[in-house]
């Protein structure tokens, strides 16, 4: 029930998970699917960075800016999807990028005991929509994840194409 501070004890919390975990979560779940499918397939994938989430920690409007005009010069673009797959298949080289978002979250409604939306899903902003579509006019294949079963769907979908 208490844990040991060096300065005392204080009650333990329990810890339910942030907004943003969900997602992240989810994108931790892919890249597990990930790395098995890589013992299959000559392939590579990584996450692109968005540094652009903690920059609002700084809580400093210059140091804010300054960090972002120094992402913009480094070739930092808005709307770029979270993970990015290369995969040689069939001796063709396929690229897919691939967006998680925060999954609805459910709770049980005590005076009807029916599932009910707690959180709504995320969205996808009109920058990573836009950054999709110019990314499937290029040829490659892109697609939005709001859980592990339907990144496993737009995978199939991908190897397919």
């Amino acid at each position: 029930m208490f844990r040991k501070r060096n300065y005392g004890y204080v009650p333990r919390t329990v810890c339910t998970p942030r907004r943003e975990d969900l997602e992240h979560n989810l994108q931790k779940e892919i890249c597990t699917f990930l790395d098995y499918q890589s013992a299959h397939l000559p392939m590579l994938y990584f996450a692109v960075p968005n540094a652009l989430k903690f920059l609002s920690t700084l809580k400093d409007a210059r140091r804010i800016s300054a960090a972002y005009s120094k992402m913009r010069a480094e070739g930092f673009k808005d709307g770029v999807s979270d993970l990015v797959v290369l995969v040689n298949w069939n001796k063709t080289l396929k690229i897919g990028f691939f967006e998680q978002k925060r999954p609805a979250t459910y709770k049980t409604s005590e005076s009807t005991g029916k599932r009910i939306i707690n959180t709504a899903a995320g969205k996808p902003t009109n920058s990573q929509l836009a950054f999709l579509e110019e990314v499937r006019k290029l040829g490659a294949y892109g697609a939005v994840s709001y859980t592990l079963d339907e990144f496993q769907t737009h995978w199939r979908e991908f190897l397919a194409s």
